[in-house]
Formats: C-alpha cells, sequence, structure tokens
C-alpha cells in the first residue's frame, strides 16, 4: 500500500473516530453527598443516574432514555459513576444525565433546601466533581411530603438500591412497598 493511501486511510479514520467519539460516550458523575445542616457526609445514599439522549425536531427538543447506572455514598459521602463507551447505536445525540439522590429521612436532591453547590442542580455536570447538599427531614410530615420518581422505564436491575430505599421509606412512613417487580430475566 502506496504512503499516500496510509495516510489518507488514518485522515478517514481519525475523521470518523473524532466524529462518533462525543456521541458514544455516556459521561462520569462524581462527587460528595452532605448533610444541608450538618455539612457531614451522608454515608448510604443512592445516587440514580438517568442518562438521556436529545435531538431536534420540528416540535422542539425531543428525549428518549439511552440507559442509567445507580451507586452508593460511601463513609465520606462520595460516589463515582463511571461513564461508558456506548458503541451499540443507542447514541445518536450527545447523551445526558439527570440524576436523583436520596437517603431514607431525607429530602431529595430536588427538596426547596437542597442544592448542588456552585451548580445547576436540574442537570448535573459531567466530568466534575459536585458537593450535593441535602436537607434531613425532622418531622413524619416532612417526609411524606417528598416524592420519587420510580422511572418505569429503567429496568429493575438498573435501579435496585434505589428502589429498596424507597421502600425503606414508604415503611417507614406507614405506607405499602411499591409493586415494582423485576421483570423475567432481571
Amino acid at each position: 500500500m502506496s504512503k499516500k493511501k496510509k495516510i489518507l486511510r488514518r485522515v478517514i479514520f481519525i475523521t470518523i473516530f473524532l466524529i462518533i467519539w462525543p456521541w458514544a460516550f455516556l459521561p462520569p458523575y462524581k462527587g460528595k453527598v452532605i448533610d444541608t445542616d450538618t455539612k457531614e457526609p451522608i454515608e448510604g445514599a443512592v445516587v440514580l443516574v438517568v442518562y438521556y439522549n436529545f435531538y431536534p425536531s420540528v416540535a422542539g427538543n425531543n428525549s428518549y432514555l439511552v440507559g442509567a447506572k445507580e451507586t452508593m455514598t460511601d463513609a465520606n459521602g462520595e460516589f463515582k459513576i463511571p461513564g461508558k463507551i456506548n458503541l451499540i447505536g443507542k447514541a445518536k445525540f450527545m447523551p445526558d444525565g439527570d440524576i436523583e439522590i436520596f437517603k431514607p429521612g431525607y429530602g431529595t436532591l430536588w427538596h426547596k433546601r437542597a442544592t448542588a453547590v456552585g451548580e445547576n442542580k436540574s442537570w448535573p455536570p459531567a466530568f466534575k466533581y459536585v458537593v450535593y447538599e441535602i436537607p434531613k427531614l425532622k418531622t413524619m410530615e416532612e417526609r411524606k411530603t417528598v416524592h420519587l420518581r420510580t422511572y418505569s422505564e429503567i429496568p429493575y436491575e438498573k435501579k435496585k438500591n434505589y428502589i429498596r430505599l424507597y421502600n425503606e421509606e414508604r415503611i417507614n412512613l406507614g405506607y405499602s412497598p411499591t409493586k415494582i417487580i423485576p421483570k423475567k430475566g432481571e
């Protein structure tokens, strides 16, 4: 093969790689979860990142679920959800994430007193360490106002801890656990 063909082949490969790479990558999220009032780390909170792809249409932006990942905070309140390569054709536009953080007895990230320090909490920044503050709820009445989404479009296997803590809180409040049952094979 001639030198020009080798160079052309490399240029084509690199060009294709640079075009595909942003759409083939689900970004990582990392940070720390602390108590809003005490600033102490919260161990055992579930962090669920839900990945969506957004694409333009004549009716405005649309989105669809690409995937989800969950993890638990460690003794220091820290978590890391690694990114992943997604070359199976699901990602056609740059995916972004929605984040849920919850522990029984606490408000969620969407509570009025919760914050993502220095960030917009509705769309967490990928590749950046963020400190999330969630408030401890002091009364049963406060705790009963917490509404978690069950994310029915996400397979149970991808949200086991989220559903476990969701049900733990429902039982603590005197409600029956949710009837989310794993599908066959999950």
